[in-house]
């Protein structure tokens, strides 16, 4: 009762992510393959639809598009044995394609192999043709996948269509020609479902052998504590009947099996095929924690979203600026810090829940220095964060005054040559500029500052030659303020 009661309480997380949104609509279509002398693939279709039925209008908004699933039949299996496969994922906005073939005794595994390949493209084809039922309706993303033989068929299949996007298998089993030496070639993102107590198609010899055998740069597997070969559809004779003649047999119920596989599945394809950040985050908090589970995984990126790029700092005044990033590929919402650099470097500014791209900051000090980053919130639960993005700083505006408006209320700016330098560099000043009294400041990274004066008959023309003391080679600010306002130039000593 207590592992029924874990397994209840991993699905909540996502009830309401996985709430049936679309009817189930059918179709029986036989496409033909002329490369193999129009072999004929009699394909069972359940698509999303606005109401139940077969032939009925296909369902979601105007452009609304669906990926195709096209799924494996297992040994001497039908493929009315996976109505739980199709019930789960077409409520999703999935179309799920059973090809009916290789159904005997003695199947073919590489026609069977080719035949859900085939299918897959005609699918898309379906898709761009004006007058079929699924015109406009079929997305361009796919995933091959598949039960027992149908599971080791899919990793035969992808071989023949370039097009196809991920590969998912329940308890694949080793094929002729073996699906462990196909995975061997392949790297598409791939995810494997095995049952623990299963005696058919034992792990070490099947779904972890070709598991490990895949060279797929993002690769899940999956163990059903207690879970059996047959319990991954729903009751069938020919594979109950084989099941019987060897233990163990299952731990959990079929329902509580086919629940666990949906809880990742969803996820997983929402995320492949989908695009869905979401899917991809709860499906990685879910399987570090479910004790109903044990897995294995090789993947570049299991846990974080990538920091926003593009940084920039717009529309700067005195009191205020707006800052702006690119999207990443993973975002759900973004934290930007910032301080002022030379008031108080240790206490940051912070403002969360942003969710456009951009931030604008206001009540700023004018003529001042500011450093700021941005991270992206991966999840919605705010328990996923990308790191900081790399230091960004700009300068307020500084103050006008209407005191002295020849002088004083204009506003100054200044060039550093070369930039970067080894210590001694020129500071141009513009024009109009040059008869005042500077009090200039050298800061490092760490907020220490060196100050001096230098005066008018100081300057060349327009121009001062500096000559720095002994410094480390880094990153400094120059600032320099007339007494009225305060401009900024980043410096870079080598």
């Amino acid at each position: 009762m207590k592992s029924i009661l874990l397994i209840f309480l991993s699905l909540l997380p996502f009830s309401s992510a996985f709430a049936q949104a679309f009817q189930t609509g059918n179709t029986t279509i036989t496409f033909n393959d002329p490369s193999r002398s129009n072999r004929a693939i009699a394909t069972d279709i359940y698509y999303p639809a606005t109401s139940s039925g077969t032939n009925v209008p296909p369902g979601g908004n105007p452009g609304q598009k669906f990926p195709v699933i096209v799924f494996g039949h297992g040994f001497v299996m039908t493929v009315n044995a996976y109505q739980n496969i199709w019930s789960a994922l077409v409520p999703q906005g999935y179309i799920v394609a059973l090809p009916k073939t290789e159904g005997g005794l003695l199947p073919d595994h590489n026609n069977f192999a080719k035949d859900l390949a085939f299918v897959a493209g005609a699918l898309k084809s379906a898709g761009n043709t004006a007058g079929n039922l699924l015109y406009n309706k079929v997305a361009a993303n796919s995933c091959v996948m598949g039960h027992s033989m149908g599971g080791g068929v899919a990793f035969l299949a992808i071989q023949y269509n370039p097009d196809i996007t991920a590969l998912a298998a329940l308890a694949p089993a080793q094929t002729n020609p073996s699906a462990s030496a196909a995975a061997q070639s392949h790297a598409l993102p791939t995810l494997i479902f095995a049952g623990g107590n299963d005696c058919v198609t034992p792990a070490a010899q099947h779904s972890q052998l070709i598991y490990t055998s895949s060279s797929s740069s993002c690769k899940h597997y999956i163990n059903l504590t207690g879970g059996s070969h047959c319990q991954f559809a729903n009751s069938n004779f020919n594979c109950s009947l084989g099941e019987a003649s060897c233990s163990p047999g299952p731990a959990i119920s079929r329902a509580a099996q086919q629940a666990l596989v949906n809880t990742y599945l969803l996820p997983w394809l929402n995320f492949r095929l989908k695009n869905d950040c979401q899917g991809w985050y709860g499906f990685q908090s879910s399987i570090s924690t479910d004790p109903a589970i044990s897995y294995l995984q090789s993947c570049n990126n299991p846990n974080t979203c990538s920091a926003p790029v593009n940084r920039q700092t717009k529309n700067i005044t005195n009191n205020s600026a707006v800052l702006t990033w690119k999207k990443p590929v993973c975002a759900y919402r973004y934290e930007v810090r910032y301080r002022a650099y030379l008031v108080n470097t240790n206490s940051w500014n912070t403002i969360n829940g942003l969710i456009a791209p951009r931030c604008t900051l206001n009540n700023l000090l004018p003529g001042t220095v500011y450093e700021w980053q941005v991270r992206t919130q991966c999840d919605s639960a705010g328990s996923s964060f990308s790191n900081w993005g790399t230091m960004k700083q700009f300068t307020t505006a500084s103050p006008r005054s209407g005191i002295n408006s020849d002088i004083e209320s204009e506003a100054f700016s200044f060039t550093i040559l070369p930039n970067p330098n080894s210590g001694v560099f020129r500071i141009i000043i513009e024009e109009g500029s040059m008869d005042r009294t500077y009090e200039a400041e050298l800061i490092n990274v760490q907020g220490r500052s060196i100050s001096f004066k230098f005066n008018p008959e100081n300057i060349q023309a327009d121009h001062l030659d500096f000559e720095c003391p002994p410094l480390p080679a880094g990153i400094y600010f120059l600032r320099l303020h007339d007494g009225v306002s305060t401009q900024s130039r980043k410096l870079l000593i080598q």
